[in-house]
């Protein structure tokens, strides 16, 4: 019988360990990979079609500054947290009570707000604006934790928002993380990368943008959630431990 408790464990190792094994190559950050990704200029963010921006006038006139402020109109507003948000549409453009139809697409912020407040200018002398993008969030799936998270600062990277969600498990395929990332034409794109090269640092990949998706897939060697040797003996133990109990009282 000992001989036979050793063929199962034998058989049972040699099945589940081979499919099983996640390497520190398969976990660990910032290798030198063969996979070289170039570095590219960080840029501004530039508003794209269904982006929906929140702007803000300031004039040394209250009562109108109040008025512009607090103005409920505007096909293209919906109503968010106490404050107007304004739609960019297809053709590129935010439709704004009593300044009408503006060509915002493509823009920074920065950009946006010389745009409109030169527009505001040509009905209030002394007007400035102020703009924030309402969508401002960044979401992640998968084997990383799941949600969705505000995107504090612009240049946020891909590290620091996986770590605002637990970062990614050792079950977590490091090497086929995809963002889905929107682009100018409000259209989705789906970018997959190496998060374990080096040369992520700077790269398309490296920054995060607003309404970014970023999906961790699960390890294909990742076997019943196995992803250390730890684990692995616990999955092992415990079935052997009734087989071998099973076998015992059956015998009895």
């Amino acid at each position: 019988m000992g001989k036979l408790y050793r063929n199962i464990l034998l058989i049972i190792i040699t099945t589940l360990l081979l499919p099983s094994c996640i390497t520190n190559k398969q976990k660990l950050y910032l290798q030198d990979t063969n996979v070289v990704y170039p570095s590219v200029p960080f840029e501004e963010y530039k508003l794209c079609v269904n982006d929906e921006i929140i702007y803000y006038l300031m004039t040394s006139d209250e009562e109108t500054q109040a008025l512009f402020n607090g103005s409920q109109g505007g096909a293209s507003s919906v109503q968010s947290n106490n404050a107007m948000t304004y739609q960019i549409h297809n053709d590129g453009c935010v439709d704004l009570p009593t300044l009408g139809k503006i060509n915002i697409v493509g823009k920074t912020l920065k950009e946006a707000e010389r745009i409109l407040t030169s527009e505001f200018k040509k009905i209030i002398f002394d007007a400035e604006v102020k703009i924030s993008l309402s969508n401002n969030y960044f979401y992640i799936q998968g084997d990383g934790g799941k949600g969705q998270f505000y995107l504090y600062r612009e240049n946020l990277n891909i590290f620091q928002a996986l770590a605002m969600a637990g970062d990614i498990s050792n079950t977590g395929d490091k090497k086929h993380i995809k963002i889905i990332r929107q682009g100018s034409d409000g259209l989705d794109h789906v970018k997959t990368f190496d998060l374990r090269s080096e040369s992520i640092i700077g790269s398309e990949y490296y920054y995060i943008k607003p309404n970014d998706v970023i999906y961790i897939p699960t390890n294909s060697n990742s076997f019943f959630r196995i992803d250390s040797f730890t684990s692995f003996v616990s999955f092992v133990v415990t079935p052997l431990s009734l087989i071998i109990m099973a076998v015992s009282l059956f015998n009895n």
